[in-house]
């Protein structure tokens, strides 16, 4: 009976010997998914890999809670898929002097949207030490990260195929393309003007493991969602007439195929958390 009680107390008096609090600092690497959400007839939006990296700062006020800022940087890339997508435009006039409409459908199209995010996290942190004799923490961390976009980008390929309707015979005519009605490979590119700031929700778990009496290494995951929208420009035709009655490509987040763009983001993080103050309790980096 004293074997036992003598244990637990050491069990105890391991958990709690350390009760001050203390600051630190962690940067690692991000691998995963940063990427435009929307909704578009005949397409959507597919995330690509992305890739970045961030350092952050945390002061605790308790064993186990605190409060961190920092700074991040991530490339972020977006395919706009279109298959199926039509774009008409009308009183087009053939080589024979006949009117008609225009019907464009995108055929295996994509737009590869990309730009660079620098965001400034404002995060509540969280951690527990499973650990006995060395760290072993999972950690929490929640709150909303002002984002900043930057370097934004568009290259466009694919095939646009040429259907006409003729409303003096009322009927639709395809597969002439000697006659322009036809599919021909086309690609564009360009800048893409994103609104200069988003706030987003963000939500991190994951382990960190004690490698020496300062350092532990980290792994876990992170979600974050932007509230506003990141479409911005005009709500014209994505396909359209310049001028000199040449054909255009506007760009998916400048035209009325969209309404909406929200960022979303879904990666995996590994890492180091370094102790630079005071020892503190056991549920963080302590010094012994």
């Amino acid at each position: 009976m004293n074997n036992r009680l003598l244990t637990i107390l050491l069990i105890v008096s391991s958990l709690t010997a350390y009760s001050q609090t203390n600051q630190g600092l962690y940067f690692g690497g991000n691998v995963g998914m940063n990427f435009l959400t929307y909704s578009i007839e005949g397409g959507s939006s597919k995330p690509k890999l992305s890739y970045g990296g961030n350092l952050g700062y945390v002061y605790y006020f308790s064993p186990s809670w605190g409060i961190g800022t920092g700074v991040g940087a991530y490339l972020c890339t977006t395919d706009g898929h279109l298959d199926g997508a039509i774009i008409s435009i009308e009183n087009r006039i053939d080589d024979e002097g006949d009117m008609h409409r225009a019907d464009l459908y995108f055929r295996d199209w994509h737009e590869i949207q990309k730009f660079l995010l620098v965001e400034i996290p404002i995060l509540l942190h969280y951690q527990y030490d499973f650990g006995l004799r060395k760290r072993n923490i999972m950690y929490l961390r929640m709150g909303v990260k002002v984002q900043l976009p930057m370097m934004a980008t568009y290259d466009a390929n694919g095939q646009i195929e040429e259907q006409r309707f003729y409303p003096e015979w009322r009927v639709p005519m395809f597969g002439m393309s000697n006659h322009g009605m036809g599919t021909e490979q086309k690609k564009a590119s360009g800048n893409l003007n994103l609104p200069p700031i988003n706030i987003a929700a963000s939500f991190g778990i994951g382990f960190a493991f004690e490698v020496s009496k300062i350092i532990d290494i980290y792994v876990g995951g992170s979600f974050e969602y932007g509230f506003l929208n990141m479409k911005s420009g005009d709500n014209g035709d994505l396909l359209y007439l310049d001028g000199n009655q040449s054909l255009q490509y506007r760009g998916i987040l400048f035209s009325s195929i969209t309404e909406k763009a929200h960022l979303v983001s879904a990666q995996g993080e590994i890492g180091m958390r370094v102790a630079i103050g005071k020892p503190f309790s056991r549920g963080g980096i302590r010094r012994r």
